[in-house]
């Protein structure tokens, strides 16, 4: 161990021998002969208040400047004076003063100083500002935080942890997204998540689309993405700050209508060097799998006729559905579903070195995650690395942070798979397989593909095995991203500084589809397809602040000004070949010209932004902000490119003003109106030109794009409201904080269908109004906190509920996304709801009873008012979760509940499977019971038994075939009959800590803290859902309404164990 610690040390210096503030980090306590000539030998011990030592505190001789900084054991040693003044200092404890007399040993006990950890959060722009001044909801979570449920992807680790944060996980495949929403969506047809600012930054969090991959929900081509903000490391993570507000977001103008999220990353602390090392082991396995029938097997139940008359019923064994004859004891039967899915493991490892004197810090990290997924051949992995540097000379603090990562994933098409196949979707085939066939039995002895029919069925209309398509069909996608900034502020004065920003996030995203030749695919890929996207992202920003800060009396006055550019720019190239000449080699130039294809795109944008923020307040009891922002872009014609968002928000500490009493610690009221917006995409002001590869006989030449251009289009603008209330009782052992707020957005950015006849399938406009309002509720508090025991808990509730005032007229429903299954589809309705899900419905009398037809079953209602109606709202009711933690000297666990109450959920999985005669509800096939109005207007109830016979559409049938008619065909058109208004209390996070005394470690004299973690997450699911509830069958993408709510034969989710240990040297 000490041999590491050397090397680490040794590495470190090498390093810092690079960095302009390397010398003054190393040399810090070495005082110089001229500033101890008239000082003596002081030594001291520095410990908490249950008298364990501090390690790393700063000891400053605030008249020479010099200083050390604590040992292991909490010692230090430094040279001072009669008449110095110590000032000792670490983070997360009240600075202590001590002043030097004739003693030459010195005890310092710090304080606790969590309180004032919790006044000062991270603002727009990143500015440090007191919560209490704030008038309106701010919400941060600290790094130990973000660490108790660590995930790959950090915005999975403020899941259940903030009111009116909602989060959805895109399922449990290896690098899967997940997408973020607060308090409501806010556009039609727009990214509806906040923006990410990474140490002042924006950071793209897009969900990458590539080739034919899932593209703004498209199911029919989906396969598993992630949300870029996966390319960070959580451990680098020092504190997450979400502006849900508009009022607190409007600083960030037309890019922060949806709120911001503001990410902090570590630094460098004054004081000695140290190295953290961090390794955890995870295995991972499918939770909640879909419930089937073992009863019956593959086949159909057949009716014969001789002459026209019922003859019998017989099966059929000539279909992939299990709608055939019951299984018998002699029939081999197979557990597909349970046996397709393997344990899933990751290794996550993670090291970092840290250091810093008074005028310059450092940090350095790197890490690597390794995961193999819950499907086989599937997996991702992430390697990063990023140095954060800050040095002060003079006036002047200089920063430079950079940050690089790499990610890989190997995937497989999920949902319905590729668009023009037959279910070559890898989750649908294993679902929908037959309990009676072997699906491990995937290739013929020449290793050709099995084809379970031969040649009695085409090749088209065949379904792939899920093991031909991990085995054959490869998926893919590399990224490799950048990230840096470099920034100075120089503080001209006490009250005046100014500060410049520089940055940039790049990546580069390579993604490939193999096909293999033989599969189950339109007859132009029989013999195999190939295909690669390029997709290249550039943000160049920079920024120029300045401030001023004055007291006047009771007043303290501050004012901000500043100005920003934002340049984006995207690149995409395809390439697709397909009929390959010699088969299974993979290469565009083993295809004919007729057999390739290419497309290309090049998109640019900018925005130029002034703003400005005043700030007053009087004797820190009354506080009021007004801000400003004009944003110019390039993506709106020359008379609508301006736009100004205003804000105004003002606090009052009431409690300023009443008698001091031991039950009321801090009362506060806030109040806030904002106005920010959205622009629209580069290029909607004019139609395109659309190049075509093969154009009149392989002529190149180009076309009208099939959306039209629109040079009248304004920004979509959003106007928010906000009031608060925040009381503290008991010495701020208890906490509750309350808002009630509405969002108004209008002029929204759509795309209405235009006619056929003029030439063009859309045309942007503006038009709609999305109205929002909601709750949020937090109560916290700290129930049980002596010596050795201590007891912190949190809960949040939050409501939303968003509606569609008007549309444009003439639409009478906006489908956003091509999310649909079968019937249900993700909607929007004008005066109703915004997340909808339309579907399709029985025919109902006045009364709303069902009418049956002549056969005695249920009428398929017809026409777009009957096949198109709202069915339900996707939007919970209301939604929180529950945060404890229990600490008993070393030992603390953490437990985290989450649930949801309403909101209904659309199972196209238990649809997909009932149509296949797999699902539980398919096996009730011996009997029915039908309830309706007949034609006589009686209200009756209809029973059909499967061995028995009936008159059906004018001749005899079996029961049997009615029955499974009505699984397949009725029954499914009303969508309702898949819809689960859900209810549901999850464990998402289950973890034991335990860090060792220090008192033991202190006998290594190398190793400052040391701790192990056991986690489990998502391990206890109650719930009326056939299914995990949290669902987004088109993955993390959150365009418009999105397809939250849509569960259509996705992974599943995943539940986990991990162990791990961190050690700081």
């Amino acid at each position: 161990m000490k041999r590491n610690y050397c090397l680490s040390l040794m590495l470190l210096a090498l390093f810092g021998m690079a960095t302009p503030f390397a010398t003054d980090a190393f040399a810090e306590s070495v005082p110089s002969s001229h500033s101890t000539q008239q000082a003596k030998k002081i030594t001291g011990k520095v410990v908490d208040v249950t008298g364990e030592p501090v390690i790393g505190a700063s000891v400053l001789v605030k008249e020479s400047g010099t200083g050390a900084v604590t040992d292991i054991d909490g010692n230090f040693t430094v040279n001072a004076s009669v008449g110095s003044t110590l000032e000792i200092s670490f983070i997360g404890y009240k600075a202590a003063t001590v002043k030097v007399t004739n003693a030459s040993s010195y005890a310092i006990t710090l304080q606790d100083d969590s309180q004032a950890l919790d006044e000062v959060v991270v603002t727009a722009m990143g500015i440090k500002k007191d919560r209490k001044s704030l008038g309106y909801a701010i919400a941060d979570v600290n790094a130990d935080e973000l660490m108790r449920n660590k995930s790959v992807n950090p915005i999975n680790s403020l899941a259940g942890k903030i009111a009116g944060v909602n989060i959805t996980q895109g399922g449990g495949a290896a690098g899967t997204g997940s997408q973020i929403i607060l308090r409501g969506g806010t556009s039609l047809e727009r990214d509806n998540q906040p923006v990410f600012v990474v140490d002042g930054v924006i950071y793209d969090n897009s969900t990458t689309v590539v080739g034919n991959s899932a593209f703004d929900g498209s199911l029919s081509t989906a396969s598993t993405q992630a949300n870029r903000v996966m390319d960070i490391n959580p451990e680098d993570i020092e504190n997450m700050s979400v502006l849900k507000g508009s009022a607190a977001a409007a600083l960030y103008g037309s890019r922060a209508a949806a709120g911001v999220i503001i990410i902090t990353t570590k630094k460098g602390k004054e004081g000695a060097l140290e190295v953290n090392l961090s390794t955890k082991y995870t295995t991972q396995w499918a939770k909640t799998l879909p419930k089937t029938q073992r009863k019956y097997g593959r086949g159909f139940a057949e009716d014969q006729y001789t002459g026209g008359k019922y003859t019998g019923t017989t099966y059929n064994d000539f279909s992939y559905n299990s709608w055939g004859a019951p299984i018998d004891n002699n029939t081999p039967t197979y557990d597909n579903i349970d046996d397709f899915f393997q344990q899933g493991g990751a290794w996550d490892t993670n090291v970092s070195v840290a250091g810093g004197s008074k005028n310059g810090n450092f940090y350095l990290s790197g890490s690597y995650y390794n995961q193999d997924g819950i499907i086989p051949n599937t997996g991702y992995e992430k390697a990063t690395f990023r140095f954060n540097g800050e040095q002060k000379w003079k006036i002047f603090t200089f920063g430079a942070n950079v940050a690089y990562s790499q990610a890989n994933t190997d995937k497989t098409l999920t949902s319905a798979g590729l668009y023009g196949s037959n279910g070559s979707g890898t989750m649908m085939g294993v679902f929908r397989w037959s309990p009676t066939d072997d699906m491990k039995h995937y290739l013929n002895e020449d290793g050709t593909r099995y084809r379970m029919f031969g040649d009695r069925l085409d090749v088209v209309d065949e379904r792939d095995n899920p093991y031909w398509i991990l085995n054959k069909n490869k998926l893919k996608d590399n990224t490799e991203r950048f990230t840096g900034n470099f920034s100075v502020k120089a503080d001209i004065t006490d009250w005046w500084w100014i500060s410049y920003r520089m940055g940039i996030d790049s990546y580069t995203t390579d993604d490939s589809k193999v096909l293999a030749a033989g599969g189950v695919y339109k007859l132009a890929w029989q013999k195999g397809m190939y295909s690669e996207n390029s997709y290249r992202y550039k943000y160049l920003s920079t920024s120029l602040m300045t401030n001023f800060n004055k007291q006047f009396g009771d007043f303290n006055l501050n004012l901000m000004l500043g100005t920003s550019t934002d340049d984006t720019r995207t690149w995409s190239n395809y390439r697709m070949a397909w009929n390959f000449e010699i088969p299974n080699f993979y290469a565009f130039d083993n295809a004919t010209n007729d057999n390739r294809d290419f497309s290309s795109a090049r998109h640019q944008k900018r925005l130029v932004g002034v703003f400005g923020e005043f700030r007053a307040d009087w004797k820190n009891m009354i506080f009021l902000t007004v801000s400003g922002r004009n944003d110019w872009t390039s993506t709106l014609p020359v008379e609508n490119r301006s736009y100004l968002y205003p804000s105004v928000s003002g606090s009052f500490v009431f409690t300023e003003l009443l008698p001091k009493t031991d039950w009321l610690s801090f009362g506060k009221i806030r109040a806030s109106w904002a106005r920010v917006g959205k622009d629209t995409d580069p290029y909607s002001l004019d139609t395109a030109l659309w190049p075509s590869q093969k154009f009149l006989g392989n002529r190149t030449g180009v076309s009208n794009f099939w959306m039209s251009g629109n040079a009248t289009l304004k920004p979509e603008i959003t106007e928010a409201t906000e009031i608060g209330i925040e009381l503290r009782f008991f010495n701020n052992r208890l906490k509750v904080d309350y808002a009630y707020y509405t969002n108004n957005s209008y002029d929204q950015i759509m795309s209405p269908r235009l006619s056929n006849a003029t030439g063009y399938i859309l045309r942007k406009v503006n038009a709609g109004d999305i109205y929002n309002k909601g709750m949020e509720l937090s109560i916290g508090g700290t129930p049980i906190q002596t010596k050795d025991w201590t007891w912190e808990s949190t809960l949040n509730v939050s409501g939303n509920r968003g509606t569609v005032k008007n549309l444009l007229e003439g639409v009478e429903i906006l489908y956003v996304t091509d999310v649909q299954v079968g019937n249900a589809k993700a909607a929007s309705f004008p005066n109703g709801n915004f997340m909808a899900i339309s579907g399709s419905q029985w025919k109902r009398d006045d009364q709303g009873r069902v009418i049956l037809d002549k056969n005695g079953l249920p009428t398929k209602a017809t026409g777009t008012n009957s096949t198109n109606v709202e069915i339900g709202n996707r939007e919970p009711k209301f939604s929180g979760g529950w945060n404890n933690t229990i600490s008993y000297k070393g030992l603390s666990l953490n437990m985290l509940w989450e649930f949801r109450v309403g909101g209904h959920v659309y199972n196209g999985t238990e649809y997909a499977m009932t149509l296949a005669g797999i699902s539980e509800l398919s096996a009730q096939r011996e009997k029915i019971e039908v309830s309706g109005v007949n034609g006589s207007g009686e209200f009756v109830t209809n029973v059909f038994e499967a061995d028995k016979i009936y008159t059906y559409n004018g001749k005899e049938a079996s029961g049997r075939t009615i029955i499974a008619n009505y699984y397949q065909d009725i029954y499914p058109y009303e969508t309702a009959n898949f819809m689960t208004k859900v209810n549901a209390l999850r464990l998402r996070t289950v973890s034991l800590s335990y860090s060792l005394p220090k008192s033991l470690l202190a006998k290594t004299n190398v190793i400052k803290r040391a701790s192990v973690t056991a986690t489990a997450n998502n391990l206890l699911l109650f719930t009326n859902y056939n299914g995990d509830p949290e669902v987004a069958a088109a993955g993390s993408g959150a365009v418009g309404s999105s397809s939250v709510g849509i569960d259509y034969c996705g992974v599943p989710s995943t539940a986990s164990f991990s162990l791990g240990f961190n050690l700081t040297f």
